[in-house]
């Protein structure tokens, strides 16, 4: 940058003071020099271009350059005019370096910190570079387009479009002779002009530009192949582009004499350029960098980082999309890749999905990721954009099956309702891409999802329906029943699929006698969506646990809760008791076990549900509550106060409660959607009103069931509405931590939440806090680390030590929250790893796998709270040290982290024996005397005088010598440029043995008898000599020396019992041999000394 800007500077200051004529000449020699010369010049005029508006100010090229020349004063009158005429003289290539410097510049993945002034002198610049026809400005403005982001409405990426608009505009018969950039701006315009729909003026041009680009252009805009289709079907309800749409449906020829009609695009694959112009550049790098270069489990962490980067806002959901066809039609690994551990393309692509939270988003994505199959021909498609769909069909069966059965029944519902005159050529592509994915070994067979257990009879009849030629007919459902109920016992996931040796031959089936199902009526201009056809609730399920990320954006979308497609969680064999281990994610977890209190029993269907006895009082309230909720357009409010009505009316009678929970569960697998609870919290903390909040149908019963789980007692009807709310949790409805969070944010009252958590027959607090923690950080992560402070006020005992929660806490944080966490532990108001040695050790064992930022992370938050203790910090130096044996090499987090710990600790003997033994252990190797070097060098420096006492307390009691010397040494010699001569001396002496002290015998006077003259003197005699004294010395009355003499013996006497006696409050005489002064032992020998230093003695000396 400042090169350019001293080039800059010349060609500014080659103008002052000189004629138009001599100016010339010397850009025309300085340019002719050389060619580096050359485009050193030309780097710089352009740079002042940029730089320079015309009123001649300079501006910033980037908000974070460094030196910007300040070279414009009261005579210089360079503008950005001037520049350009330079530019014209010194180009000596067609403008061509000038150009490729600009080209440069629209990469740069800083592109979008780029001033808003520098873009509009960029555009002013390329218009001026139009008007002399210079060669390569196409390539620029293709450049270009990539910089606009889809679903990005901020003041700059606004500006952007409206430069690029006004360009377009501008130089529209320019624009025209392009075709490529003409096809690429109706795409570009295309996506982004919904994003724009609050910006009436910028909406307006952009749908302009585009129809009129389509109808004039529109052969060129032919090569964008089948996903112009797919963009024209999102604008199409926008009144400009309806006309367009209704004549390529119904008048294709009226657009173009060689478009033959619609089916003439969807037959045409999209060009990957096109695909990639939707994703800047910057994007682009942080997708591959994720798909090139990390494994599959640690991918989750950036993944996460690239969601709240850039798609973090309402407005960027339609970002996903676009997403999904490049890492679809771009994105094609290598062979390499391909073999390695890296993260395959359907995993991060099941991510992505569950940050989806609106269905018409979340049925635009799919159609995204199997919008290739419905027009799939081997001989112009690549089997690469097929095979992530075909991947995560197959693979998801066995834990998400769920997913799974979505996946096949929006192929079955596309083949038939996307465009119901092709349906019978949809359907053949459909099959011909499974059967190329299956000949080319992406699968080896369907028949594993066919047959698995968990996969019910309609979508064995919608794979017979898509692919009849890969799978048998379907059977009838008794027997489907049957062969699943037969399978239920199964536990392990690779004992549900069936052996190859059971499996059924292909059978050839007509394409035209195969049975449809039936084709719901849709507008094809319409957003796809799933139909609503779940006709049975089950009655209970087999276990209870948490949906998967995945699988819950799904069941949100479908509003589907189904048992039978939830998987179950393994179970040991030995456990008898019915209790299955589980954490918040469904894996095993030693410390908790939750379990549901009710059997299974038969499925039955909610009008059997409604025939129940027991409901006779509730007359019509049922009924039409069910109805309600069945209606074309759901009132949510009124279907809400109906369901609060029936929860009052339910707790206070003798209904069945699994058949009210019946009914409440039915309506979650209608369209209502899910509550928005961080959104909700954001509105409620800033004042919003109760009514201006969205509520769905869950809130209402949850309000509904406070109003009797807050009571003192444990009342019959407190009782049954925490059973209503145990047995819906049990049918996959997310209540545990909607409850949670309504009973300790909301109603502040814990003990609601406690008393929900008893109602399990083996359940603990614990292990319900770790499940509803779980699903609380994987739905709404920013709330999660939100409340965690209130919810650990709540159970203070429960956190401390408990790994699931210190899994969910580490997941998914950032530097800011474990800021945030750790200013929280300081100030006693977090507790996370406690005081149990083997709770912390093994809390410390589980995340030695996880990836480096969660243990960096963890490492910051254990010393927040571990740190200065030096019994728990002992606990993990000799976990790691000795029992662990760790690798700095292999575990460099960890080893970060203990050393952290231990520098924040005083040293010890305890830490210096884990530490010292550590090196022996590794035979005095580099690897240990580094570590523990570094250790004791920083306690060197801080807690020099702690160090040396405990190295002395250490070498004769703990260690054997021989072993600390050598360390030592080792350490000295290793870190000879950190240590002193005087360091080197205090440590060696430190570990020199010290002799015993000596054993003063006392002898024994006990049968010796007292003589008058070594009586015990009393207090006030010794209070009458010491002011008898004071008198003496203050009227300046001298005692004579042989006074003095005959009273020292017994003042000395005195003094010593009196010493004695000052601290026990007795009169028993001090002995010579016990006698003690600035703590030195006196023997007999010592007397007269003691005499000599009496301080009384000393003060009357000194007055005489």
């Amino acid at each position: 940058m400042a090169k350019i800007e001293r080039r800059t500077a010349f060609a500014a200051a080659a103008a002052t003071g000189k004629s138009q004529t001599e100016l010339h000449k010397t850009l025309q020699q300085k340019a002719s020099e050389s060619m580096h010369s050359h485009g050193e010049l030309v780097n710089g005029v352009v740079y002042g271009i940029l730089t320079v508006p015309a009123e001649g100010n300079t501006v910033r090229l980037d908000s974070n350059a460094g030196c910007v020349l300040t070279l414009w004063t009261a005579q210089l009158t360079t503008d950005r005019v001037s520049y350009l005429r330079h530019l014209n003289i010194i180009s000596r290539d067609g403008f061509a370096h000038a150009i490729s410097r600009l080209k440069l510049l629209e990469t740069a993945h800083r592109f979008a910190w780029v001033r808003p002034e520098v873009r509009s002198q960029l555009f002013w610049l390329l218009s001026e570079l139009v008007k002399v026809s210079a060669h390569g400005v196409d390539q620029v403005v293709l450049v270009l387009t990539r910089q606009v982001r889809s679903g990005d409405v901020t003041q700059g990426n606004v500006k952007l479009c409206w430069l690029m608009v006004r360009f377009a505009q501008a130089n529209y018969t320019w624009l025209s002779t392009f075709p490529v950039l003409v096809a690429t701006m109706v795409y570009m315009l295309g996506r982004v002009a919904l994003d724009h729909s609050r910006i009436p003026d910028l909406h307006t041009a952009e749908c302009e530009l585009a129809t009129r680009l389509l109808c004039e252009q529109f052969h060129e805009c032919c090569m964008i192949g089948r996903d112009l289709v797919r963009m024209l079907q999102d604008v199409a309800r926008i009144p400009v582009f309806h006309d367009l749409w209704q004549d390529m449906l119904q008048q294709p020829q009226s657009l173009s004499p060689l478009f033959t009609g619609i089916e003439q695009l969807l037959r045409t694959p999209t060009p990957p350029m096109f695909l990639a112009n939707r994703i800047t550049y910057e994007m682009e790098a942080r997708l591959r960098f994720i798909l090139e270069n990390l494994p599959a489990t640690s991918y989750s962490r950036n993944l996460m980082w690239f969601v709240q980067r850039y798609l973090s806002t309402p407005e960027s959901e339609s970002l996903f999309s676009d997403l999904i066809r490049y890492i679809i039609g771009v994105f094609h690994p290598s062979n390499a890749v391909l073999a390695s551990n890296v993260v395959p393309r359907y995993v991060f692509l099941g991510g992505l999905l569950r940050f989806i939270r609106s269905p018409v988003v979340a049925a635009n994505a799919k159609l995204a990721l199997f919008y290739d199959w419905l027009f799939y021909d081997p001989k112009s498609d690549t089997i690469m954009n097929i095979e992530p769909g075909v991947l995560i069909i197959a693979q998801s069966v066995d834990k998400y099956t769920f997913m799974t059965a979505s996946f096949i029944e929006f192929l079955a519902y596309e083949s038939d309702a996307y465009l119901p005159e092709l349906a019978p050529a949809i359907r053949g592509s459909i099959r011909l891409a499974m059967q190329d994915a299956v000949e080319k070994g992406v699968i080896p067979s369907i028949m594993p999802i066919y047959e698995h257990p968990r996969i019910e009879v309609d979508i064995r009849q919608n794979l017979y329906h898509l692919f009849p030629q890969l799978v048998p007919p379907a059977p009838e459902p008794a027997q489907s029943e049957a062969s699943t109920d037969d399978a239920e016992p199964a536990k392990d996931d690779d004992a549900m699929l069936l052996d190859s040796t059971d499996m059924l031959p292909p059978v050839a089936v007509d394409s035209e006698t195969t049975p449809e199902p039936p084709k719901p009526a849709v507008e094809l201009p319409l957003p796809i969506a799933m139909p609503q056809s779940i006709q049975t609730v089950s009655a209970a399920p087999k276990t209870s646990i948490a949906l998967d990320p995945v699988s819950r954006m799904f069941q949100e979308e479908f509003g589907i809760v189904d048992t039978e497609l939830v998987p179950e969680i393994p179970t040991d064999t030995g456990n008898t008791n019915g209790i299955s281990d589980m954490t918040a994610e469904g894996g095993a977890l030693e410390d908790a076990a939750l379990v549901a209190s009710a059997e299974p029993l038969p499925e039955i269907s909610v009008e059997q549900v409604l025939e129940d006895t027991s409901l006779w009082l509730f007359g019509s309230t049922l009924q039409t509550f069910v109805d309600s909720v069945a209606a074309a357009e759901p009132d949510t409010k009124q279907i809400g106060r109906s369901v609060k009505e029936i929860v009052y009316m339910f707790a206070q009678s003798e209904a069945s409660i699994s058949a009210i929970a019946h009914i409440l569960a039915s309506i979650f697998s209608d369209s209502l959607d899910m509550e928005d609870i961080e959104t909700n919290a954001e509105l409620a903390a800033a004042g919003e009103s109760s009514d201006g909040l969205k509520h769905d149908v869950l809130h209402y019963i949850l309000t509904a069931a406070a109003e009797y789980a807050h009571m003192t007692e444990m009342t019959n009807s407190t009782r049954r509405v925490l059973q209503l709310l145990v047995q819906l949790t049990e049918a996959k409805v997310d209540v545990g931590f909607r409850w949670l969070l309504h009973s300790v944010i909301n109603a502040g009252k814990p003990v609601q939440y406690a008393r929900y958590v008893d109602q399990y027959a083996e359940g603990t607090l614990q292990a319900a806090l770790v499940r509803d923690l779980g699903v609380l950080q994987e739905q709404f992560p920013g709330l999660f680390y939100a409340v965690l402070p209130q919810i650990y006020a709540a159970f203070p005992d429960a956190f401390p030590g408990c790994r699931g929660i210190v899994k969910s806490v580490v997941a998914l944080i950032d530097q800011p929250q474990v800021y945030r966490l750790s200013a929280l532990i300081a100030r006693g108001q977090l507790q996370l790893f406690g005081h149990r040695q083997a709770a912390i050790t093994a809390i410390i064992g589980m995340t030695l796998e996880s990836d480096a930022f969660e243990q960096v992370c963890f490492w910051q938050l254990l010393n927040a709270e571990v740190g200065g203790d030096e019994a728990r910090v002992a606990g993990i130096a000799h976990y790691l040290l000795l029992e662990k044996k760790l690798d700095p090499a292999d575990n460099s987090e960890a080893a970060t982290g203990l050393l952290a710990l231990l520098k924040a600790t005083q040293p010890a003997p305890s830490l210096l024996k884990s530490l010292f033994t550590y090196v022996a252990a590794t035979d005095n190797s580099d690897v240990g005397v580094d570590f523990s070097g570094n250790a004791l060098t920083a306690w060197l420096r801080t807690s020099k005088a702690v160090l040396l006492n405990a190295l002395s307390e250490l070498a004769p009691s703990t260690l054997s010598a021989d072993m600390v010397q050598s360390v030592v040494s080792r350490w000295l010699e290793r870190y000879s440029q950190q240590l002193d001569d005087k360091d080197r001396y205090e440590i060696q002496q430190a570990l020199v043995p010290k002799p015993a002290a000596p054993v003063i015998e006392v002898p024994d006077l006990s049968g010796v008898e007292r003589s008058s003259e070594h009586r015990p003197v009393t207090r006030s005699q010794k209070a009458k000599e010491d002011n008898e004294r004071k008198r003496r010395i203050s009227n300046s009355q001298p005692i004579s020396r042989q006074q003095s003499h005959q009273e020292t013996p017994k003042r000395h006497k005195n003094s010593s019992a009196n010493s004695e006696g000052s601290d026990s409050s007795s009169d028993v005489p001090m002995t010579r041999g016990r006698r003690r002064r600035n703590g030195r032992n006196l023997t007999a020998g010592d007397d007269n000394q003691s005499y000599q230093s009496s301080p009384i003695l000393s003060s009357a000396s000194s007055s005489d």
